[in-house]
Parts: C-alpha cells; sequence; structure tokens
C-alpha cells in the first residue's frame, strides 16, 4: 500500500474514533480530503467490518435521503487493560467505543516465581478466558509503578516489583504474543486513560495525581509504607515523559533519614493513617504544597485526582486548594476547584488508562490493528489528540 494511502486511512479511522458519530462530508471538510479520497477509504474500513453506516435523523427540507453516519463497530474487536501491583492485578476489557465489558481484580504473588512467569500465566490465562466470550482481541496495555521505557519497552525501575537492574519487557513478554502489548507507568496510564476516553479539547496541559492504599499485609515483603503517589503531566498536548523516562516519579524535599515511603512520615505515622486525622491531614498538606508548586510554575490548567484519593473526601479538594493559593504570587485570583477533579474510573484508573493507550495506538494505524506490525514500540505508536 502507498504511504499516502496509509496516511490517510490512519487519519480517517482516528477521525471517526475521535468524533465517535460523522459522516463522510464532515470528515472530508475536517481533514482537507476529497470526497472520492473518503469513500474509497470508507468503504475498504466497512468491508472489513471496522466501521458501520446507518441512515439517521431527517431528510433535507427538500426531502431526499436521510443522512448517513459513520460509527465505529463497537464488536469488531476489543482491547485490554491491566494494572499490576505487588499484591494484585486489575483487569478490564472495553470495546471500541471505551465501554468495560470485562472486569476482573484477582490475587498475585512473586515470592516463588520470577516476575516472566508470574505475568505470562496470568496473561495467558486472561487471554484465554476473553477468546471464549468477547470479541477479538486486538491488544493489551499494561500500567505499572516504577520507570518505564515505553519506547523500548523496558522497565528500568520499579521498587514494588523487585525491579532494580531493568527488565527487557519487550523481550520477556510482549513478543511472544501475536497481538501488541504495551507497557507504561501507572501514572501515565492514567493520562492514556483521560485522553483516549474522554477527549477534552481543553486538556492541554495538565497534570494526574494517582493516589493507591496498598495492603501492606497481602505484599511479600511487608513494610510500614501503605502509601503510593504517582504523577503524570501533559504539556502541550504531549505526554511527557521527561529524557530518562522518569518524569512523574514523585519523592517529597521535606523527607529524612527517618522518613519511611515517598513522605515525610514516619513508619508509625504510616501505620496509622487511615485511624489518625492528624496524620492525614500532615501527608495532604505536604503532597498539596509540591502540587501547588508544581501546578503554579508550570502554569498547567487541570490536575485530575484518581485511585485512592475520592476515598478520603472533598477534604482533600480543600487542602490542595488552600496550597495553591498559598504558592499562587500574583495579585489576580487563580481558579483552582472549578479545574481540579475526580477520575471517572476509580480504583480501575490504571487498568482503563492502559486500555486507553491501546485504543490510541490502534487508531493511528491500521496496520497494528490488523495484527501486521504488532512489535512496533509504544512511543512511535501512540498520537496525543491535539
Amino acid at each position: 500500500m502507498k504511504r499516502t494511502k496509509k496516511i490517510n486511512q490512519a487519519r480517517i479511522m482516528r477521525e471517526i474514533w475521535i468524533k465517535r458519530k460523522t459522516t463522510r462530508i464532515s470528515i472530508a471538510r475536517s481533514l482537507g480530503l476529497d470526497k472520492s479520497t473518503i469513500s474509497a477509504v470508507v468503504n475498504e474500513l466497512l468491508e472489513k467490518g471496522i466501521i458501520i453506516e446507518r441512515e439517521e435523523g431527517h431528510s433535507g427540507p427538500h426531502g431526499g435521503r436521510k443522512p448517513v453516519y459513520i460509527t465505529l463497530a463497537k464488536n469488531f474487536g476489543c482491547v485490554l487493560g491491566i494494572e499490576v501491583r505487588p499484591e494484585s492485578y486489575i483487569a478490564v476489557v472495553v470495546d471500541l467505543e471505551g465501554h468495560i465489558i470485562f472486569s476482573k481484580r484477582r490475587p498475585i504473588s512473586f515470592a516463588h516465581l520470577n516476575l516472566t512467569e508470574v505475568l505470562n500465566t496470568h496473561l495467558e490465562s486472561l487471554i484465554e478466558e476473553i477468546s471464549q466470550t468477547l470479541p477479538q482481541l486486538l491488544g493489551v496495555g499494561i500500567g505499572i509503578s516504577g520507570v518505564v521505557n515505553t519506547e523500548e519497552g523496558i522497565i528500568h525501575y520499579s521498587q514494588p516489583l523487585g525491579i532494580v537492574n531493568g527488565y527487557d519487557f519487550f523481550h520477556e513478554i510482549a513478543s511472544n504474543y501475536d497481538i501488541p502489548i504495551f507497557i507504561e507507568n501507572d501514572a501515565n496510564a492514567c493520562i492514556w486513560g483521560e485522553l483516549a476516553f474522554h477527549r477534552r479539547e481543553e486538556l492541554l496541559d495538565f497534570m494526574f495525581l494517582l493516589l493507591e492504599f496498598r495492603d501492606i499485609e497481602k505484599q511479600d515483603t511487608p513494610s510500614s509504607n501503605r502509601i503510593s503517589v504517582g504523577m503524570g503531566f501533559v504539556v502541550n498536548g504531549n505526554v511527557h515523559y521527561g529524557h530518562q523516562y522518569s518524569a512523574g516519579e514523585f519523592r517529597s524535599v521535606y523527607q529524612t533519614e527517618d522518613s519511611v515511603g515517598q513522605f515525610s512520615l514516619t513508619s508509625e505515622e504510616n501505620k496509622h493513617i487511615f485511624d489518625d486525622e492528624r496524620i492525614l491531614n500532615k501527608f495532604l498538606h505536604e503532597l498539596g504544597a509540591h502540587v501547588g508548586l508544581i501546578v503554579n510554575t508550570f502554569n498547567l490548567s487541570h490536575i485530575i485526582l484518581g485511585g485512592d484519593f475520592e476515598k478520603i473526601g472533598d477534604k482533600v479538594k480543600d487542602i490542595f486548594e488552600e496550597e495553591i493559593r498559598k504558592n499562587w504570587p500574583y495579585p489576580y485570583p487563580y481558579v483552582v476547584r472549578d479545574t481540579m477533579w475526580y477520575s471517572a474510573f476509580g480504583e480501575q484508573a490504571v487498568a482503563y488508562g492502559a486500555a486507553g493507550m491501546v485504543l490510541n495506538a490502534l487508531f493511528g494505524d491500521l496496520e497494528i490493528m490488523e495484527g501486521i506490525r504488532f512489535t512496533r514500540n509504544v512511543r512511535n505508536s501512540l498520537v496525543v489528540f491535539s
């Protein structure tokens, strides 16, 4: 296939995905392509079963045919998103429109098996289960806590998973399957979820704040650190990874030798953070001070809170707003509350976002969806909306 035709195919397919429902004329206007090009590509996508057409609405004032709308054939396929934690995994399957059609949470243990064995065992089981009842699986996205080179498929570091010297996820896991399998940092996966499923045009400069309270009693190597905070950033419409892929890995400037985890909290304070409001407030004010510095310095437009923030309640927004205003250096007001919201995906935010990351890749290149180039790296496959 000629390169120009491939590019037009990808652009048209992506336009249909982003708009959810559109027409041939609207696609031509939006992309600046002639009608014959649109018709040729749309007809090919109809033959493949990726899209469908249907008449809707009313005829024009002078009669004639009803408008013919193009939408995705949501049952053409599905994608799997997984969050891997030290003690469990959360999996969701979504159709092409982003609706969850399957979800699962299961305990996981790395005590007696190496990482490759554990991941392959659970991944193979999930793929087998999905293949029996759901549409064809088009791809898998996996989100973990740690420093992840998405371009090469390498986990450089992940303390929760015990990775300290690097792990070649592509060769150990992804290359063994005939569908694309991508790896991503958990907070960045959440960003892909917001971009792919909400598709908000105003989300050009924002941060995603992911909070997870870990059940240390179920971990193989118990510690008193119950809190995990990750940050993800979108700058000018692009996910920001940093030159070593560690953007968003957070550590408080107030941490001392007596601290446990990412914050200044001691081991005892970590143990009692759920039953002592004073400790919880200390943690939130410390995190809020860092959020205020980052948001104000980079003049970000939105803050999205994901994971376990909702379990704490509205005091999160109250404290963050207080800290952001405290750090704001100018005499004119800074709008905070209206631009801070909870992610709609709750504890499934990472898994759902990982699925969104895959959809974003599929609708950027038709060959990936058809399984022709499943070995493409994530970074080249992912295209952020702008």
